[in-house]
């Protein structure tokens, strides 16, 4: 290992923990803002360190990077050891610095169900780094400018999910936390390193399921296109981390911000797979505009994927929260119409961001995409949550919608069933209006004869 790498771990963790350290020593600042701080201290140093030493910054991504042989076994200890050093040191400066006890980040022991998250979220956290740092997402040719970017989101999105529970999804941060003084979790935190190094292994085969060019000879690399199945299993994957996110996140009504924090980590991860639609408005609008070549088959497939996803992370919601229902529903004292409009006018919004940043290149770059398409999706997914959340309760996805229906029905709530029903037509309705209204406004893209539709795995 280059000495310069050690370094960056060692410094970079170190940071990131110490960030974490003058955050929980801050008894009355907004949890929001305690994350918001975490995740842009991560931005941070995975920029500055990314060439150095890849990054990692957490035992659990470098445990992920060992499995699919991108780092060598010695490098991978000498990266767990320094980076487990690293967040000692960071907290310990934090709490000489304050010179008080601060308070725990909870009094109570973790329950199992907190286990779960955390590993949930450590796994999406992994998952979207081995993805956005893969060959297809990051060649040597034309290596992307969005892998901290990505990551930092995924980081955000768990933290609002986790509500600062657990291990801040690192399990160097979890250790220096109790060995600090700083964790009220003394009979949970070897309970809550297993649960994220277990997670690190899920995303190794993950991705190794869902990638399969990462083991792929040079020649065989440049001729691989991703098969129909690799795509649905992205569109299912990304849809089921969406709405775990927006699940629970949302117990909590201040933090619209993290679902919209999930799709830009999970759209730069599986752009180049599917598309990152992880919406039927979305996959609809895509294949109404011509933008790619995507089939009728495509379609049916993408919203069976879709819809399935959501059915999976629902049943894991009603598992892990107690009483767990969605609300979609108008929000009083608004009514129904302006529910309907809302939500029909922000998924035009978010569906006009796909297309229009996604689907097509829309800059002059001697790259063969632009580099912001998941920020814009996901501060189009952003700007609808928070204009819609205390009108409609802002679902945008007719994914959610379809399954409120149903477990509507189920419970005989004929009132939810109905709202939930219109919002679905809404969604789909915004999709379609949505390819009406890029083409008006992007025809330049259809008059050149040189243009062809692009691929459902290429990226704009």
């Amino acid at each position: 290992m280059r000495p310069a790498a050690a370094a960056a771990e060692l410094l970079g963790t170190g940071v990131v923990a110490f960030t974490v350290g003058c955050n929980v020593s801050a008894p009355n600042a907004p949890i929001e803002w305690q994350i918001a701080s975490i995740a842009c201290s991560l931005l941070a140093m995975m920029s500055a360190f990314g060439s150095i030493s890849g990054g990692h910054l957490n035992p659990a991504v470098s445990l992920s990077m060992l499995c699919l042989g991108k780092i060598q076994l010695a490098d991978a200890a000498a990266y767990l050891i320094l980076q487990v050093a690293g967040a000692i040191l960071g907290m310990l400066f934090a709490s000489s610095i304050f010179q008080v006890s601060p308070p725990p980040v909870s009094s109570a022991s973790l329950h199992g169900a907190d286990l779960v998250v955390e590993g949930i979220f450590v796994l999406m956290l992994n998952f979207v780094i081995l993805c956005v740092t893969g060959r297809r997402n990051h060649p040597e040719s034309e290596p992307n400018q969005f892998y901290s970017v990505a990551a930092s989101a995924a980081l955000a999105a768990g933290l609002g999910s986790t509500q600062l529970k657990g291990g801040v999804l690192n399990p160097a941060l979890t250790i220096a936390l109790r060995l600090a003084g700083f964790g009220g979790f003394e009979a949970g935190v070897v309970g809550l390193v297993i649960a994220q190094l277990v997670a690190a292994l899920l995303a190794a085969g993950l991705v190794q399921l869902l990638r399969p060019e990462e083991q792929l000879s040079t020649e065989s690399f440049q001729n691989y296109i991703p098969k129909f199945g690799t795509r649905l299993g992205s569109e299912l994957i990304g849809t089921t981390f969406l709405i775990l996110t927006i699940g629970l996140s949302l117990q909590d009504q201040r933090r619209w911000w993290a679902p919209a924090c999930a799709l830009v980590g999970l759209v730069y991860a599986l752009g180049d797979l599917s598309g990152g639609h992880f919406n039927p408005a979305v996959t609809t609008a895509v294949v109404l505009s011509r933008t790619r070549m995507l089939t009728t088959s495509d379609l049916l497939g993408f919203w069976a994927s879709q819809v399935l996803g959501s059915v999976l992370a629902t049943l894991a919601l009603m598992a892990l929260v107690p009483h767990f229902q969605w609300d979609l529903s108008p929000q009083a004292p608004f009514q129904a119409g302006a529910a309907y409009i809302m939500e029909f006018t922000f998924c035009i919004v978010l569906c006009l961001a796909v297309l229009s940043a996604s689907c097509i290149k829309g800059i002059a770059s001697d790259f063969s995409r632009n580099f912001y398409f998941g920020l814009a999706v996901g501060v189009a997914l952003l700007a609808g949550s928070l204009s819609c959340g205390r009108i409609s309760g802002a679902c945008l996805n007719p994914a959610v919608a379809l399954i409120v229906v149903v477990s509507s029905v189920l419970h005989s709530d004929t009132s939810a069933a109905f709202y939930a029903s219109n919002y679905c037509l809404a969604q789909l309705f915004a999709g379609v209006t949505s390819a009406v209204l890029f083409r008006s406004t992007h025809a330049k893209e259809y008059a050149s004869k040189s243009r062809t539709a692009r691929l459902p795995f290429q990226m704009a």
